[in-house]
């Protein structure tokens, strides 16, 4: 699906849409952020639920343990880790329609006799009690760049000496990296606006290393992290993204009856030009496991 024409005026913000506008694009879990396929036939939801377990398998979870999950969107990190791991979760989302999903479902779990846990209406820089674990999905290109350093003393400050912290962001490639990949460098603000048009207004792009600017391998270290592992999903988020714009345009009329043409344009542009980046080679995700002296990590998933 190409021809969109690329759309300049706001639309309203992610707090000012209904939830059910989410579910015309988004699989059951309302999973926003990079799946992983490991089979071509998987459903999107089997796709979140895999790259869902590929991140906490990484984190070394154990019953009783504290995961904070930063970032947490609909919830289904935090709840498939307390069902799946027996720990803990506490999510962390500033958006209220988020807040009052994941309230509600933690409220059922209890009602039900499930593990419960929390979720604050709040970001990282308010969070102030230690936790085991914690894993940032899809919510660093939210953060500006010059918190970052505070992002990953705060990260390192709050956990134990064994702790473990799971990154998963998008990256743009430096100029050298996308060189080598024979793959032109996003470097210029109009080659990022679509990133920062009017979907994600105020969306950051990292890079994965580098020093001016540093990347996420140099803020981490700083901060007394060890990357011991990097594990790069570009070509997932390439089928992701499809599979999210093939839904909203098969449900395009109700997606325009709960948002307005304006909006389905923007979110219908905003789809296919990133997938198109990604297909170039342009832009990639990349999963960070950010490891204390302490921690000990179980084999490559």
């Amino acid at each position: 699906m190409t021809g969109y024409a690329p759309v300049d005026r706001q639309i309203p913000s992610r707090d000012q849409l209904p939830d059910e506008f989410f579910a015309q694009f988004l699989d059951r879990t309302r999973t926003y952020s990079c799946a992983y396929w490991t089979h071509p036939d998987d459903t999107l939801e089997q796709a979140q639920s895999a790259k869902i377990d590929l991140a906490l398998t990484k984190c070394d979870l154990r019953p009783g343990m504290t995961l904070l999950d930063v970032g947490c969107g609909w919830g289904s990190t935090m709840l498939r880790a307390m069902d799946s791991y027996g720990v803990n979760a506490i999510g962390l989302t500033p958006h209220r329609n988020q807040h009052r999903y994941v309230r509600d479902r933690l409220v059922d779990r209890l009602i039900r006799g499930c593990p419960y846990g929390g979720v604050r209406r709040q970001g990282w820089q308010q969070f102030d009690r230690p936790v085991d674990r914690i894993v940032c999905i899809g919510a660093l290109e939210h953060i500006h760049h010059q918190r970052y350093p505070d992002f990953f003393d705060f990260a390192y400050r709050i956990m134990p000496d064994d702790g473990v912290l799971l990154v998963q962001t998008v990256v743009a490639h430096d100029p050298h990296h996308a060189e080598a990949h024979q793959a032109p460098a996003l470097t210029t603000e109009t080659e990022f606006a679509f990133l920062r048009g009017t979907v994600f207004p105020s969306s950051q792009l990292p890079r994965s290393t580098g020093h001016n600017p540093r990347g996420i391998n140099e803020y981490a270290q700083d901060a007394g992290f060890t990357l011991t592992r990097i594990q790069e999903l570009g070509s997932h988020y390439t089928t992701t993204l499809d599979r999210w714009a093939t839904s909203l345009h098969e449900h395009r009329d109700r997606a325009i009856e709960l948002a307005g043409q304006h909006t389905y344009n923007a979110y219908i542009s905003y789809l296919t030009e990133c997938a198109d980046h990604f297909r170039r080679g342009r832009l990639n995700v990349m999963q960070f496991t950010c490891t204390k002296a302490g921690a000990i990590q179980p084999p490559p998933h």
